[in-house]
């Protein structure tokens, strides 16, 4: 039982220094050579002790993907399930992120484009303008319709 307690605060330590989910700390685990048999009383110990929490790592991952990386609700949303997060703890992630800021990137992102694309073919220059904002993981029908609302502002 002595190795498990070395292991289990081990764990602790890795778990304090920043938010982590079931899935990191389950790899991290096997990386440091912790059985898996021990890994799982680990995960259930931490997961009680507050040292695991899956819809608080879902609020800080997206909150902080949206705000440092820009990355919209889809690529978010994507990268919280390959993380095998709950659907209830991701809508409580997404939920965290602000709508008015959320569509004020999307407009940055298609203004700054607009100023050096080519407005001679209509269809090419639409997709142009959303390629960027639905690589970041931004919505193809709200960056549509921003598009729309931002040419006809401009008269394009």
């Amino acid at each position: 039982m002595r190795e498990f307690e070395k292991q289990l605060a081990k764990l602790r330590r890795w778990c304090a220094m920043q938010e982590r989910c079931v899935v990191e700390v389950r790899i991290h685990a096997t990386g440091i050579g912790i059985p898996a048999a021990n890994t799982e009383k680990i995960i259930e110990t931490l997961t009680d002790e507050g040292f695991i929490n899956e819809e608080r790592y879902a609020k800080l991952y997206a909150g902080g993907k949206f705000r440092n990386k820009q990355w919209g609700r889809d690529r978010i949303i994507g990268e919280l399930r390959a993380r095998q997060i709950s659907e209830e703890a991701i809508r409580a992630g997404i939920s965290e992120i602000d709508e008015v800021e959320y569509r004020q990137n999307i407009v940055d992102m298609v203004e700054h484009k607009i100023e050096t694309t080519d407005h001679s073919n209509v269809v090419l220059f639409k997709h142009r303008l959303s390629k960027p904002a639905i690589a970041k993981g931004y919505e193809p029908a709200l960056v549509a319709e921003i598009i729309n609302e931002l040419m006809s502002k401009k008269g394009i």
